[in-house]
């Protein structure tokens, strides 16, 4: 039983320190490829293909799901950084949201990247040729390798994928009025993804509505893929913690004030992070029927003990 406790241990909290370290390595890592891929568009001369470069380039929508996906990378890293210094890594829900949302836009631009522009262009020039092996392929697959792998940390339901997929739609919605109500030659963009082609047997009511079609289906599968890995993981630390013999107690105030005083033993300053979801993983094996503010009061009161009164 004990080397099984163990085991619970090097999977729960190890992994854990690990995807943490992970977190922070892929979250730079694409930090400075969208600065760089950017930066390089910025400069770019004009060519056959992409007329879009300097500023213009947020009329593309790889761009912009790009610059997004490394915005929010950043964000990320602050978590990152207190998870390794608290041990316990863990990201709230509306940035999850958030990333979720990021991951959808690059994800969708490596699907059409893959399918659509290389079919008519050529796979060597859409996703190698130059920054394109960034944007279309390395930024979006790290991408989806963080959500799914590394930050899964909440369920996510449908409402959210519907959600996930509105920076999307409201492209394709500006995409609409810029290019086919304002056109090129008022000031609008000019209709560099070729949508004239598909408009001459399709309305464009229905083609929003096959691009809203496949962002569902597209967040939906990131959807399921990172709730199945957080299930997982989930399940592995809740068995660490309510079968873990250093949180053995009579009462689930003891093992709170134990978990209290590892905690502090790794405080290296800065603020405290109360771990109300490892402490309602807790009261799952002791159901006390204690509120979880009683169990954050306990767990706070323990932290700030001071040695003299721990001795006491």
């Amino acid at each position: 039983m004990k080397k099984s406790n163990q085991n619970e241990k090097l999977n729960a909290l190890k992994i854990n320190n690990i995807r943490c370290i992970l977190a922070v390595i892929v979250c730079i890592l694409i930090c400075v490829m969208v600065f760089f891929a950017f930066v390089y568009q910025l400069l770019a001369t004009p060519n056959e293909l992409i007329k879009e470069v300097g500023w213009q380039s947020f009329h593309l929508f790889t761009i912009l799901s790009n610059v997004s996906v490394g915005i929010v990378a950043a964000m990320c890293i602050p978590f990152c950084v207190d998870g390794l210094r608290y041990h316990n890594y863990h990201l709230p829900r509306w940035f999850v949201n958030l990333l979720y949302m990021a991951i959808c836009g690059v994800t969708i631009t490596f699907v059409i990247a893959v399918t659509v522009l290389s079919s008519a262009v050529g796979l060597y020039r859409v996703m190698i040729y130059r920054h394109n092996i960034i944007i279309h392929t390395l930024c979006p697959i790290l991408s989806i390798l963080l959500f799914i792998f590394i930050n899964s940390d909440h369920t996510l339901d449908f409402k959210s994928s519907v959600v996930a997929i509105i920076p999307l739609m409201s492209y394709a919605l500006l995409y609409t009025v810029m290019v086919f109500l304002i056109g090129e030659d008022a000031g609008g963009w000019r209709d560099h993804y070729q949508i004239y082609r598909v408009l001459e047997y399709l309305p464009i009511p229905v083609v929003l509505i096959i691009i809203f079609l496949i962002g569902l289906a597209v967040s939906n599968l990131l959807r399921f893929a990172h709730n199945a890995v957080h299930k997982r993981r989930k399940a592995s630390l809740e068995r660490y913690y309510q079968q873990a013999d250093t949180f053995s107690f009579e009462d689930i105030q003891s093992a709170v004030a134990a978990l209290a005083v590892i905690d502090r033993q790794h405080d290296i300053g800065g603020e405290l992070t109360v771990p109300r979801r490892i402490l309602t993983m807790m009261e799952k094996k002791y159901k006390s029927g204690l509120p979880i503010e009683e169990l954050c009061k306990i767990y706070i009161d323990e932290y700030y003990r001071t040695d003299e009164r721990v001795e006491k």
